[in-house]
């Protein structure tokens, strides 16, 4: 056994619930089996594990927060490295940098830089840790004015497969550089630390929202992709198709930064007067919120068991919800979530191993309660993905199924990307130290 605290190994009295600690999604909490599972509070105690890794011929998981939707940090045998520990802050106001550990959450980030006059893309929903999400690039609020998580990230702290601590940056280890921003799951050293650009934070943020009936997606589509097209490009369109109240719905939510009210509630306008024949179910909701208040407006139920798959696309608004308005989940809590940038604009992906997104991303969520619900869940999500497959143009390696087969790494990036990073992981890690994934 390693000279490290928190050292658990399978049989032991601890380790189921220590599995099950480190993995959100119910469906998969003890899906697979490490050999062991060691809480990392430092990057010495990762070169560490990783040396005792190397030295019983084990393979190496890091996992940040556990929130990846089919468990990627979970594999049968080896040594999962709970990084939760690293949970330090460190901000730089008058750089407008932050250095920040691999086990922070974006709510403990956002709330810190608030404090401080200054705001990051965090995730969406409130509990998704900052390792990987960002690993994966990352696609947050206000990511139309500062672009992709990881396009925001100046250096990274890594211990590679040798169990070296390095820092990796434009100058500094550029090939790791390269691949920790948007590589995903699959990446082939443990990122300890983000050094991260920070922006100011937003004066005024708005948000507008309105419920409709499924059924009124007919008279609905065109309004909506020409709302969308007129927004302001820094301006975040939602459209999730879900149920309410019992019924099949259609939520839209639309939210823009400015530098004053009038300017957050202007780049939005578009959307004030959809069609007289749809009625809102719920009434129209106009506010204004600090933004680190925005992850609020996505809450992601704890507790579920969860399938879900994502997909890019460049087709109008309207075009996606037609394609799955009518397809009714079997659990009240799933939802699929067609989030679009204002002018149909792109997202600034910066240069990393981030290179297919940025169009309209639309995320397929199952969320039910009891096992015997999964295989009606998962067909689910695979029926919602089948009817936008006609209009998808690539995946988000964050959050696509890539069990499905190879086709689907394929699809989330460019194939120079693609072959770059498999070239790169032979190079950084010849002896297979890190689970490949899927």
């Amino acid at each position: 056994m390693p000279e490290l605290p928190h050292f658990i190994e399978r049989g032991e009295p601890d380790y189921d619930a220590a599995r099950e600690r480190v993995i959100w999604n119910k469906r998969l909490d003890r899906a697979r089996a490490p050999d062991a599972i060691v809480r990392c509070s430092s990057a010495e105690d990762v070169a560490t594990s990783i040396r005792f890794a190397a030295a019983n011929g084990m393979k190496v998981s890091p996992r940040g927060s556990g929130h990846h939707y089919e468990a990627a940090s979970l594999r049968d045998g080896g040594l999962l490295l709970d990084l939760s520990g690293l949970d330090f802050i460190e901000i730089d106001s008058a750089a407008r940098t932050a250095r920040v550990g691999a086990g922070v959450r974006g709510d403990a980030l956002t709330s810190r830089l608030a404090k401080q006059g200054l705001a990051f893309p965090v995730g969406h929903c409130v509990d998704v840790g900052l390792s990987g999400y960002i690993l994966a690039g990352g696609f947050g609020w206000n990511a139309g004015e500062w672009g992709a998580a990881c396009a925001n990230v100046v250096a990274l702290e890594l211990v590679t497969a040798a169990s070296e601590i390095v820092l990796a940056s434009e100058t500094s280890h550029p090939d790791l550089f390269w691949s920790a921003r948007g590589g995903g799951p699959g990446f082939f050293a443990v990122i300890t630390a983000y050094h991260l650009r920070v922006h100011p934070l937003p004066t005024a943020v708005f948000a507008w929202r309105v419920v409709l009936a499924a059924d009124k997606a007919p008279a609905l589509a065109d309004w909506l992709s020409a709302a969308t097209a007129a927004a302001e490009r820094t301006a975040e369109v939602g459209c999730f198709a879900l149920t309410y109240s019992g019924e099949p719905s259609v939520i839209l939510r639309v939210s823009a930064c400015g530098e004053n009210e009038d300017e957050a509630r202007t780049k939005v306008a578009s959307f004030f007067s959809p069609p007289v024949e749809v009625e809102p179910l719920g009434g129209v909701r106009e506010e204004f919120l600090p933004f680190a208040d925005l992850p609020k407006l996505s809450p992601m139920p704890d507790g579920k068991r969860v399938a879900a798959d994502h997909l890019w696309s460049e087709a109008p608004l309207g075009d996606l919800l037609m394609a799955i308005h009518d397809l009714r989940s079997p659990s009240p809590h799933s939802t699929v979530d067609l989030v679009a940038f204002g002018g149909h604009s792109r997202v600034n992906l910066g240069d990393g191993a981030l290179t297919v997104g940025g169009g309209t991303g639309a995320g397929i969520y199952a969320l039910w309660e009891d096992s015997a619900d999964d295989e009606a869940n998962r067909a689910w999500v695979r029926k919602v993905d089948d009817a936008l497959s006609p209009l998808r143009t690539g995946r988000y390696v964050g959050e696509a199924d890539l069990t499905l087969g190879p086709k689907r790494l394929a699809e989330c990036f460019t194939p120079d990307a693609l072959e770059r990073l498999r070239r790169l992981r032979a190079q950084y890690d010849p002896s297979g130290m890190f689970f490949v994934w899927p």
